[in-house]
């Protein structure tokens, strides 16, 4: 019964997906080929409403549209299938630079008895959530056995920092919300899969601290300017118009980055 609607969304989304690897930047609602997928949600949304406003949330998302994302996220989950809706939007709201909200979705998924731990932990640590991974993991690793061949070490090493910093996931967000607003203003997204790296720095004569990097596929000419930004950003809306202890944040060339490399 659902074969039609499967194979429509599953067209659309490697659609999607075509486009978000041809480059980290945000794309025009108006271009021919973002309309043509949007022409063929419509066409979804006669038979899977939930599916079609998911789908228009991800376009959304990699146009930069945030207003529309979160427009679309609040009559998905009206409807029926919540759990997929969130585990979708949850991505869609991280491509947007809208990571309070990836933020507010994440902390539910990642509840182990709703069976998304095991395939959202990385992307939840690279969206700032070290805390809320750490703190399910050993009930995670319960549910899931298997979790226990995976290297967590970097999230418990991030979760020491933060423990030692007095630093909580917040602190994180508030810092990557600042840079979903220069990735807006400058239309671009991130190089990679799960959006940011992080590591453990430790000085030799001072505390360590985590640096957490979000990739770009850009010049360093470019890279530098939009650090510029937020050291400008962070300076106006930041308490005390720094970091929070314990944490340092950039744009970084995508090419000197690994995804949650340990140091």
């Amino acid at each position: 019964m659902n074969n039609v609607p499967q194979t429509i969304g599953n067209e659309i989304g490697d659609a999607l997906n075509a486009i978000i690897r041809q480059s980290d930047k945000f794309r025009n609602w108006e271009d021919p080929e973002i309309q043509s997928i949007v022409n063929a949600i419509d066409k979804l949304k006669k038979i899977d409403a939930r599916g079609a406003f998911s789908r228009l949330g991800a376009v959304a998302a990699i146009c930069g549209r945030a207003d529309d994302v979160s427009a679309y996220y609040a009559k998905a989950v009206l409807l029926p299938d919540l759990e997929e809706t969130k585990a979708e939007f949850y991505i869609s709201m991280g491509n947007a630079g809208l990571y309070s909200k990836a933020h507010e979705i994440g902390k539910w998924l990642l509840d182990p008895k709703r069976g998304f731990f095991p395939t959202l932990w990385r992307r939840a640590v690279c969206f700032g959530q070290i805390l809320e991974v750490s703190n399910r993991l050993a009930d995670a690793k319960k549910t899931y056995p298997d979790l226990s061949k995976e290297d967590f070490s970097v999230v418990g090493s991030a979760a020491d920092v933060m423990h030692a910093r007095g630093l909580s996931d917040k602190d994180v967000v508030a810092v990557f919300d600042l840079m979903g607003e220069i990735q807006r203003k400058h239309g671009i997204m991130f190089a990679g899969y799960f959006g940011s790296s992080i590591k453990i720095v430790s000085p030799p004569e001072d505390q360590p601290y985590i640096y957490m990097t979000i990739p770009l596929s850009e010049s360093v000419q470019f890279i530098h300017s939009l650090n510029r930004d937020l050291t400008k950003l962070i300076v106006e809306k930041m308490p005390n118009g720094a970091f929070p202890q314990g944490l340092v944040m950039s744009f970084a060339k995508a090419e000197s980055v690994k995804l949650l490399e340990a140091a």
